[in-house]
């Protein structure tokens, strides 16, 4: 169940988000869904077509309400929600810490030297130019001419034989290389295809060998002029990451321990609805941003399909979007009975003072001004999205929290996939098509 609480919470955030930048624009907006929750994971496997992996739903027809047409008291019996006690484990960072974050950034940004008295090397990064052309016909196939492309010799970013092919060729030289395409590769044209690549080699550069104040000024973070400015900067990236995740879990620890004290009535099948429609429209965001980002189609229904698998629920798609929406619809109710007894409001300022928020720092929108905007959308949702995170606020002042020490496996890993994830969002690839 906690799993499945977060994911739901997930979704509500990833809805609020999307529609701020536009419904139109959703296509254009990858960055965003990027940071959201994981779903190239979820869906690293083939979209299934398999019975009842399919929605049949009928959502433009189903019958809707939201919590301001029930009252919460009616169909929720809150347990304990105030003075809770619990342990949440925290990270202290340590000087190991920082240095595997530096390490890390080492790893994967290292300053870059332009090599100018050898050949190329496995491990260079070189800039090239290349046509790739058909071995039988000589003519050139779209997609296999470049110039000025970088790349990296050893990271098996182009079809077996390119990179090796050029080890040994030195700068301004020119050479031939006699491939062939995978039986499988994605363009049909190109499926098993012998080619030849002409391929000249306009510079090369290799990694520095050690650290240095440069390399760190260079990686373009605020206030980072030298090593140990850099150290600053991994150790205060590492505090807040710890903080966000403390602060996260314990959140998360505390509704699910108000959750799995409070007893459910019947819930009305319009309100479940309602959620639904709701999911349905968040892994259809998904799904596209998915198909956009990554090149592969993704349906709903498949998205549905991953999660639904990997939780080892049992029945239909349709079964599963049901019961991930009674349960959304519960965890709104158990919220909306909390803010009732204890008084907690969300005002119209409120909702539009987050809205224009949203608007004003949107990336991109297709709405002329924030009254078309604002006139888009279910006001409903925000305010049961302000309502959740006040009452959760509440729930966390009101609960007695006790740090502990991160096990030391735990905080290493996190301080390494920092740095990764740090190092990867601001790197860039262009395809093309001898990858």
């Amino acid at each position: 169940m906690k799993k499945k609480l977060s994911v739901l919470l997930a979704g509500v955030m990833v809805c609020t988000m999307f529609t701020a930048c536009g419904k139109e624009n959703a296509s254009e907006n990858a960055d965003n869904a990027a940071s959201t929750e994981n779903s190239a994971d979820a869906a690293a496997t083939e979209t299934s077509v398999a019975e009842g992996m399919a929605l049949t739903i009928d959502f433009d027809n189903l019958e809707t309400e939201t919590l301001n047409d029930v009252t919460a008291s009616d169909i929720v019996t809150l347990g304990q929600y105030k003075e809770l006690s619990f342990e949440v484990a925290k990270d202290e960072v340590t000087d190991a810490e920082v240095e595997d974050y530096v390490a890390n950034l080492w790893s994967t940004k290292p300053l870059m030297l332009d090599v100018t008295d050898r050949a190329v090397q496995d491990g260079d990064t070189v800039n090239i130019d290349y046509v790739g052309k058909y071995a039988d016909t000589k003519e050139a196939f779209d997609g296999g001419t470049a110039e000025g492309a970088s790349l990296t010799i050893g990271s098996n970013s182009y079809i077996e034989g390119f990179e090796s092919g050029l080890v040994g060729v030195n700068i301004g030289d020119t050479v031939d290389l006699n491939l062939t395409f995978p039986e499988n590769y994605g363009a049909e044209n190109l499926a098993g295809k012998d080619v030849v690549f002409t391929v000249t080699v306009n510079s090369i550069q290799a990694p520095d060998t050690e650290m240095s104040d440069e390399w760190a000024a260079g990686l373009g973070y605020d206030g980072v002029t030298d090593l140990a400015t850099l150290r600053d900067y991994a150790r205060k990236t590492l505090e807040d990451q710890a903080q966000n995740e403390f602060d996260s879990t314990v959140e998360n620890t505390a509704v699910q321990t108000v959750y799995d004290s409070t007893a459910f009535g019947d819930i009305p099948q319009a309100l479940i609805n309602r959620y639904m429609k709701q999911q349905k429209q968040m892994l259809d965001y998904q799904a596209t941003m998915y198909s956009y980002y990554y090149g592969q189609q993704l349906t709903a229904d498949s998205l549905l399909a991953n999660y639904m698998n990997a939780e080892g629920f049992v029945g239909t798609v349709d079964d599963y979007l049901n019961d991930i929406s009674k349960d959304m619809a519960q965890q709104y109710l158990m919220f909306q009975a909390i803010a009732d007894e204890e008084n907690i409001t969300v005002s119209d300022e409120e909702i539009d003072a987050y809205l224009k928020n949203a608007y004003e720092n949107a990336s991109t929108t297709s709405f002329s001004s924030f009254e078309e905007y604002k006139e888009s959308l279910d006001l409903e949702i925000y305010r049961e999205g302000l309502m959740a995170d006040k009452v959760v606020a509440f729930i966390v002042e009101n609960a007695n929290v006790v740090a502990t020490a991160a096990t030391e496996d735990a905080a290493s890993e996190s301080s390494s996939a920092e740095a990764s994830a740090d190092a990867a969002s601001e790197s860039s690839s262009t395809e093309t098509v001898a990858e």
